[in-house]
């Protein structure tokens, strides 16, 4: 899919792109409980996961699933696509209920390392023919107190938080660094919300079943896909209202972005489920650390990119094993529109270009890069080829822009 944009004011409102992660997480929490969710938008990610918990028996009628009476697996492949959470899920997941099978997925998720939760879950009762993909597994978790490494994903400590619910709880120690802290601390709150006590103190999470409950309701809002449309927005002069987004919890991660672009020169502020930014005078570059929220790296380089002065993005390098190499490829598309990038050891200098050049890329597979050039294209006109990539998270994404008044034609 080839798409042109072209100069246009970004205005109006429109309801949040539903959360990957929080889909994910519903998804896969239908192993332990009913789940049924309403008007669900229904991307690659999420039929990634869906196949993933069909694996093991999971009932499902259109949206609403239940868990089988004995949960086993009953299939021994499944291909999860470009969908590193789901993958990264299963594999605690699937050692916990136990038997042989094997993973795979796109090439993408094929070049992406899969070293801790293999080094750690060798120790406890599960064979691994390799630490790449296709993996096959066999084996069965054969304790409830388990260590990992929490340096390569945060992803694998949510689904070993999984996996010890389903063996009833337990204790998971995590060897420092933590990348991504705010992804487990997002598993613990929803959990939480639902019943269970899962607990993160330092470097240990312990697991309690507690009460569980079911999950009725809608996927809730995704802040940093709808970031791209609010940084759009901002970058064009318009006003925008962002419906459908949950309060956000009282820790740094994705909700923050709201008040990052406040930070950042921006009239950005959440009330009630609704996100509302408006641009009110010149932007201005800010210092950020990334560690524990690193997809805000795109949102945050796409303001950046037309903003006075310098901007500092810290704690840069799982931004390397993304979908795309993402240091590289925001480099790629920031100097294509004329701003200047500096990467220094674990940071990232962007020099903003308030008259930015018309780009055009060809996109990595990189749902994020694609939002990335496109909203630099509101300002300068862009042309982005395999746009088709954005499918991974939010199908509705170029619809939605010319919705909101954005000059988007789709060839």
């Amino acid at each position: 899919m080839l798409i042109e944009v072209k100069p246009s004011r970004i205005s109006g409102s429109i309801e949040a792109p539903q959360s990957k992660s929080l889909g994910i997480r519903l998804i896969f929490y239908s192993l332990l409980r009913t789940v049924k969710l309403e008007r669900v938008m229904e991307s690659e990610d999420l039929r990634a996961a869906l196949r993933a918990v069909e694996l093991f028996g999971v009932k499902r009628s259109d949206w609403s699933f239940s868990p089988p009476g004995e949960l086993r697996l009953i299939g021994n492949y499944v291909n999860v696509g470009g969908s590193g959470t789901t993958l990264r899920m299963l594999i605690p997941i699937a050692a916990a209920v136990g038997g042989e099978v094997t993973l795979d997925g796109d090439e993408t998720l094929r070049r992406r390392p899969i070293n801790a939760v293999v080094e750690s879950l060798s120790n406890y009762g599960v064979e691994f023919n390799s630490n790449r993909l296709p993996l096959k597994m066999k084996g069965k978790l054969n304790s409830q107190d388990v260590e990992i490494s929490g340096a390569e994903s945060s992803q694998y400590i949510t689904g070993l938080i999984y996996a010890l619910l389903l063996k009833g709880g337990g204790k998971i120690r995590i060897r420092p660094p933590i990348s991504s802290l705010s992804y487990i601390k997002m598993t613990c709150w929803l959990l939480n919300s639902l019943g269970a006590s899962v607990d993160l103190q330092d470097n240990m999470v312990s697991v309690n079943v507690g009460e569980l409950r079911e999950y009725v309701g809608k996927v809730p809002g995704d802040y940093l896909l709808s970031s791209f449309y609010a940084a759009a927005s901002i970058l064009t002069g318009g006003r925008l209202s962002i419906r459908g987004l949950y309060e956000g919890p009282d820790f740094f991660g994705d909700h923050s972005v709201v008040q990052v672009f406040s930070s950042m020169g921006a009239e950005s502020e959440y009330e009630k489920g609704e996100w509302k930014v408006e641009r009110k005078g010149k932007l201005r570059g800010i210092s950020l650390d990334l560690e524990d929220s690193p997809d805000m790296a795109v949102s945050v380089a796409a303001l950046a990119a037309a903003t006075d002065g310098i901007t500092e993005l810290r704690s840069i390098g799982r931004l390397r094993t993304k979908e795309s190499d993402r240091v590289s490829t925001i480099t790629h598309v920031l100097e294509a529109c004329g701003a200047q990038v500096r990467i220094d050891g674990n940071s990232m200098f962007i020099r903003g270009n308030d008259s930015p050049k018309r780009i055009e890329i060809q996109c990595p597979s990189d749902h994020r890069i694609a939002m990335l050039a496109s909203v630099i294209g509101f300002l300068s006109g862009a042309t982005v080829r395999g746009a088709e990539c954005v499918n991974k998270s939010n199908p509705l994404y170029w619809k939605d822009l010319i919705k909101l008044g954005g000059a988007v034609e789709i060839k």
